[in-house]
């Protein structure tokens, strides 16, 4: 499952910036573990250099006060996680409600919607920032607080931005879920029992630091670009670079981490490292150490990609341009199968429970088209989000010239939106495809329909192997 995309790792001052923003996170809403991460209020192209940022330590906000850290401009509220246990989540479908009432006056100063209502299940508890959520059938729209994230919507956030979403947090199996700027994420998650949960989340750019609550059964599972982590109850941060390095750093627990039939465990004193040429390394670093190794680890990391982004760039745009007509075509021929998606979306909007045997024949025939699409879009869905990575640290002066194929890299990138606007959408209708068929499956293990064939799909697989980590 390596990454073949592209040749190996923005500027020192991006990386730091990056690191600050998801070590702020994990401190905040889990107690942190060890020496205080930096603040980071500067923007990308501004941020502070390791010096500095080694300094800012001192004046990093204190866990359990959100407005100070809001302030600060990086860390996300730090009493989310804990307070999210007081509330009850419940299930959500992608018809519910935009937002709740006065969501965009707490957005506007970084503070958190009022906790007398229960939380539901995907609700955005947090945004600063440019936060957008996609949904099938619609264009990408500026998410609030209050909004619900339903299994397979897409929630990205620009520069400089952050946010947070619960996923059933407080119960066995549930997680919030912090995302530093330039990140995009969806996710597919299923209630077991009462005391299980099964969630994959689809990590496509940036970094995330994740608490996840009590395991007994079920599972939580991280797919990155070559890599599958799964996780027994923990809080953990999985940071990543657009050429596909990744680090895992644990505050508390345990997450294992498969990358080429290799399977690696990061916990407290050891991270688990995938280099951008392949390979798992396992090192010790002891959690006292932990802040100042991952702040070393992104800036370095960073510093190495800035001199090759223009060639992953290149890489990227030419991946897709060559699957964008593959992936429309696979669309096209999934629309077939409409009356089949538009009868679940109507029944599951009505509270149908399905059972497996129903729509026997109409699985089957969509389950065909669909598995043409999800090979399409897995192939570009991770390139298109990493340009939009590129993209941010293009206008911090990263990874600027000419691409391969001679087109300017400020020609690229200045109609990207538009020229790839329809791929967007496309992966989006492939994404509701998938969730009515999950639905439509009553529980059944997706690869059950898939067979073999799933493992063409590399680490999106996960999201239909019926696996306990």
């Amino acid at each position: 499952m390596r990454s073949t995309i592209g040749p190996s790792r923005h500027a020192s001052g991006i990386g730091i910036a990056l690191f600050a923003a998801c070590a702020a996170l994990l401190a905040g809403s889990c107690g942190g573990g060890g020496s205080r991460e930096p603040a980071a209020g500067q923007a990308p192209a501004e941020a502070a250099q390791p010096s500095e940022s080694r300094a800012a330590e001192a004046s990093a906000p204190d866990a359990g006060a959100p407005s100070d850290a809001a302030q600060a401009g990086r860390p996300a509220p730090d009493a989310a996680a804990d307070a999210a246990a007081t509330g009850t989540a419940t299930e959500a479908t992608p018809g519910e409600p935009a937002a709740t009432e006065g969501a965009g006056a707490a957005q506007a100063t970084g503070s958190e919607p009022s906790r007398s209502a229960p939380r539901r299940l995907g609700e955005l508890v947090f945004t600063e920032g440019a936060v957008t959520l996609h949904r099938a059938g619609s264009s990408p729209r500026r998410a609030d607080i209050g909004d619900v994230v339903a299994a397979y919507d897409l929630i990205a956030t620009g520069p400089g931005a952050r946010a947070e979403v619960d996923i059933g947090s407080g119960a066995a199996g549930g997680a919030t879920v912090k995302l530093t700027e330039n990140t995009a994420f969806y996710f597919d998650t299923k209630e077991l029992d009462d005391a299980a949960r099964r969630t994959v989340l689809q990590l496509l750019s940036g970094a995330v630091a994740i608490k996840v609550d009590r395991l007994a059964t079920g599972s939580f599972s991280v797919t990155t670009d070559s890599a599958v982590l799964g996780v027994r109850g923990t809080v953990f941060i999985v940071d990543t670079v657009p050429d596909g390095s990744m680090l895992v750093s644990c505050d508390t627990g345990a997450v294992s981490v498969r990358s080429d039939g290799a399977v690696t465990t990061a916990k407290p004193g050891g991270v688990v490292e995938l280099t951008d040429a392949g390979g798992l390394r396992l090192l010790a670093v002891q959690p006292e150490a932990l802040a100042d190794y991952r702040g070393a680890w992104r800036d370095e990391a960073y510093k190495g990609f800035a001199k090759r982004a223009l060639s992953y760039t290149s890489a990227y745009a030419k991946t897709l341009d060559g699957g964008a007509p593959t992936l429309a075509a696979a669309v096209s021929r999934l629309r077939a199968q409409q009356p089949a998606l538009d009868a679940w979306r109507a029944a599951r909007a009505a509270g149908r429970v399905p059972r497996f045997t129903d729509w026997t024949a109409e699985k089957k025939a969509v389950g065909a088209a669909l598995f043409d699409c999800l090979k399409a879009a897995f192939a570009v869905e991770r390139p298109y989000y990493r340009l939009l990575e590129l993209e941010a640290l293009h206008d911090a002066g990263v990874g600027v010239g000419a691409l391969s194929d001679g087109r300017k890299s400020s020609s690229f990138f200045g109609s990207f939106g538009k020229d790839y606007a329809g791929l967007a959408q496309d992966l989006a209708a492939v994404r509701e495809a998938l969730a009515l068929f999950s639905w439509a499956a009553a529980g059944s293990p997706l690869g059950d329909f898939f067979g073999a064939k799933a493992e063409a799909l590399g680490t999106g697989a996960a999201l239909f192997e019926d696996e306990d980590w």
